[in-house]
């Protein structure tokens, strides 16, 4: 008997047989790396019908872990050959979806190591749908940084254990500074040791990125609770406001309406914590000791009995400048003109260099739909990326190659309601607004304001924004 036979059983569905002759055989088989491949697939069959379980929320999660547990120490007393093999990497997918519940989850993580992947499990993957989803890899490394985070602030933790998952987070940083789930756990890790700046500074790389993550704001809240409370209020509502599915918010709801009533906002709690119960009966799932505080308390009895329930209101305007104010110091600035606008989109175009720049949307700057063509501001952003953060007026009236005054003489024929204005740099084109101004077939000599752009033609050129005549 050997890892033929025992393949054929887990093939003929014998899956248990298939187990219980490997475990038989080990001790004679413990050298031969088929023997082991055998043994791994049946044990891997057992592992998975308990995860199907627990995601089907018909085991407990107190009752997984034993019993994973015990299949685990079995897998690990056998796999060191197997690292890389295909079997070790869907053993490893079946651990990540357990990594929240399982005690162990870190010491397994470490005895894994973040190595034994098969080649193809290093490597992103496009689904049925289209999209692009991140390696297992990736996604294993990002379960240890969670739960690093996560367990950090546990009394009973191993510290051993979480050094080792620090480091791996710092590690995985190094590789991908831009990650939002790597500087969101970091922020997590900061908050636990009270290092409230740093937290701040590492969330603010998630909020840049991703501004309407309801998470991200609830975490903002936590970062803020102590030192700004009227602040990390502001983060519950807009979190509250920005999820996209109960579940997101149903911890959070119970921490706001926890400080809503805190702000004698009596009928705004109400309304959080009615939610927060609903959910919870909707869904079958234990109601905690602080939201049964709350059904009790004679302000939520009054609130139900006189039907007082009132909705937050929106927070969007004092969200996004808090965001502005904390994000600020992460930015580089750079010189930029706004060289287009568009209405119809909401939104302007602000021109850095020739070929660069930032779009700024209304909805994200609403004072930049009233800075017209060939403003100078100075635009945040993070080093590298595209997107724009923030913005500030500019002391400086010109940004050399973008927008420039220059002087020279303009012509205008008279069958053309547009004129051209030649100068030392080249042509500038004088819209008939400007140009309407000015007598057909005379030269004027005159200074303008030129911004260079991209017409609706598809031409490039110094275009004027403003003109004055010579004297």
């Amino acid at each position: 008997m050997g890892s033929r036979e025992i393949f054929a059983l887990r093939k003929q569905g014998r899956s248990d047989e298939a187990l219980a002759m490997a475990r038989a055989e080990f001790s004679q088989n413990k050298d031969d790396v088929w023997f082991l491949r055998a043994y791994a697939w049946p044990l891997y069959d057992k592992a998975k019908a308990l995860v199907e379980r627990y995601e089907t929320k018909t085991l407990p999660a107190a009752a997984l872990s034993g019993q994973f547990e015990a299949l685990m120490h079995e897998f690990a007393d056998i796999a060191d050959p197997l690292r890389g093999d295909p079997a070790f990497s869907q053993m490893l997918r079946l651990v990540g979806k357990v990594s929240r519940d399982w005690g162990d989850f870190l010491l397994f993580a470490r005895w894994a190591g973040l190595e034994g992947f098969s080649p193809e499990d290093k490597q992103p993957f496009v689904n049925s749908e289209g999209k692009t989803i991140d390696s297992l890899q990736v996604r294993f490394t990002r379960a240890v940084c969670r739960e690093t985070a996560t367990r950090s602030t546990d009394v009973r933790a191993d510290t051993e254990l979480i050094a080792w998952g620090e480091e791996v987070l710092k590690q995985a940083l190094l590789a991908q500074p831009n990650d939002q789930w790597l500087n969101y756990y970091q922020s997590r890790l900061h908050l636990g040791r009270g290092q409230w700046d740093d937290a701040i500074k590492r969330l603010m790389a998630v909020l840049h990125r991703q501004p309407r993550a309801s998470w991200a704001w609830a975490l903002l809240a936590e970062i803020l609770e102590a030192t700004r409370p009227d602040d990390a209020l502001t983060c519950l509502v807009q979190a509250v406001h920005l999820a996209r599915q109960e579940q997101e918010v149903a911890k959070v709801r119970i921490r706001l309406a926890g400080q809503l009533a805190q702000a004698s906002r009596f009928d705004e709690a109400a309304q959080q914590v009615k939610l927060a119960a609903a959910y919870r009966a909707k869904e079958e799932v234990r109601v905690p000791n602080s939201l049964q505080r709350l059904l009790a308390s004679d302000w939520y009895k009054q609130a139900e009995r006189e039907q007082r329930f009132r909705d937050l209101p929106k927070v969007d305007a004092d969200a996004r400048n808090l965001l502005r104010e904390l994000g600020r110091q992460g930015l580089e600035y750079a010189l930029g003109v706004i060289d287009n606008i568009n209405s119809a989109k909401a939104l302007s175009h602000a021109a850095i260099a020739k070929d660069t720049g930032f779009v700024l949307p209304y909805r994200d700057f609403p004072e930049i739909a009233q800075l017209p063509l060939g403003t100078v501001i100075e635009i945040g952003h993070v080093r590298g990326e595209p997107k724009a953060l923030d913005w500030r007026q500019s002391t400086s009236e010109e940004l050399p190659g973008c927008c420039e005054f220059m002087a020279g003489t303009l012509t205008r024929r008279a069958d053309q309601s547009f004129a051209f204005i030649r100068c030392t740099h080249g042509d500038v084109f004088v819209p008939p607004v400007l140009a309407n101004a000015f007598t057909p077939s005379e030269s004027h000599e005159v200074t303008c304001l030129a911004v260079w752009g991209t017409n609706k033609q598809g031409k490039v050129g110094w275009r004027a924004l403003t003109l004055r005549k010579n004297d």
